[in-house]
């Protein structure tokens, strides 16, 4: 039953690994561009910061995730001004859901914005879903048909789908975020609610990097950042690579203190230097194995 019919990921990939950006920040991205009033971020403010931001890296990364208010534009503007025209375009993915997830109590409900087909007439290669899940809240099995609909949605498109789980509620009950990485997958498992990729955060330590990795059998899974600090989110990857996580579709940790740099030749400057460089690590970790 896991097996998937297997559609082309090899676009992804460098020497069969992801190292991907991820670039679907929506509302919370106004913070960057205006750290003392995000919400006077204009459209255009908000599309030119991230054009830099993927005009830097778009030599390394093998694609990138995308959302389809203003990353879709700042990635064609950066597009614009590539080194040799006859290189292939890089392939990026859109996400399916509303941005965020609607609060009720403790609960965190993912909303859908898109479908597969409304991704592949904006150029989409592959789409990408974020569930937040707590494995013993009352709507887990409401957001995991939510997942269900999508990947059915994806498959009869052949869209490759990215599912990313952002588990919540652990402290309440006492467990680590291990705990409800492992059984969070268990029972998408049980629903048999499987992606082409699995995109997964940190889950404590290696030995649960390798449950992880066990569970998933012949479904990849790969790294997310989720807001760590460049140094944690380096210590983290060489645990999750060396357990058998195949790349990571980094966001934050990357580009985070952009919002520190004021002008657009200080922007400029921290993404040529620090931000490459940092591309350039994790890929090195990614590709060592």
């Amino acid at each position: 039953a896991r097996h998937i019919k297997s559609m082309d990921l090899r676009l992804f990939q460098k020497h069969g690994k992801y190292l991907m950006l991820a670039f679907d920040h929506r509302g919370s991205f106004k913070k960057y561009v205006k750290p003392a009033n995000p919400e006077s971020a204009t459209d255009a403010e908000i599309i030119s910061v991230k054009a830099m931001v993927i005009d830097a890296l778009k030599d390394q990364f093998t694609g990138v995730l995308l959302d389809p208010d203003w990353g879709l534009l700042a990635f064609n503007k950066a597009m614009e001004n590539k080194t040799d025209p006859a290189e292939k375009p890089k392939p990026y993915i859109l996400c399916l859901e509303k941005s965020g997830y609607v609060e009720s109590g403790k609960e965190r409900t993912t909303e859908l914005q898109y479908n597969a087909e409304q991704l592949k007439r904006l150029g989409a290669d592959g789409a990408k879903l974020l569930i937040y899940f707590n494995p013993e809240a009352s709507n887990a099995t409401s957001q995991l048909e939510v997942a269900q609909a999508a990947i059915a949605d994806c498959r009869a498109n052949d869209l490759p789908i990215f599912l990313e789980i952002v588990t919540y509620g652990n402290e309440d009950k006492n467990k680590s975020r291990g705990e409800w990485v492992i059984k969070s997958l268990e029972m998408f498992f049980k629903y048999n609610v499987v992606p082409n990729v699995w995109k997964l955060e940190y889950p404590t330590d290696f030995s649960t990097c390798r449950k992880i990795t066990k569970l998933t059998g012949d479904v990849p899974w790969i790294l997310l950042t989720r807001g760590e600090t460049f140094k944690i989110f380096v210590k983290q990857l060489k645990d999750a690579v060396a357990a058998g996580a195949i790349g990571f579709l980094a966001g934050r940790a990357l580009w985070q203190e952009i919002a520190e740099h004021s002008t657009d030749e200080a922007k400029k400057f921290f993404l040529e230097t620090t931000v490459k460089e940092r591309f350039r690590i994790i890929s090195d970790i990614v590709l060592a194995e």
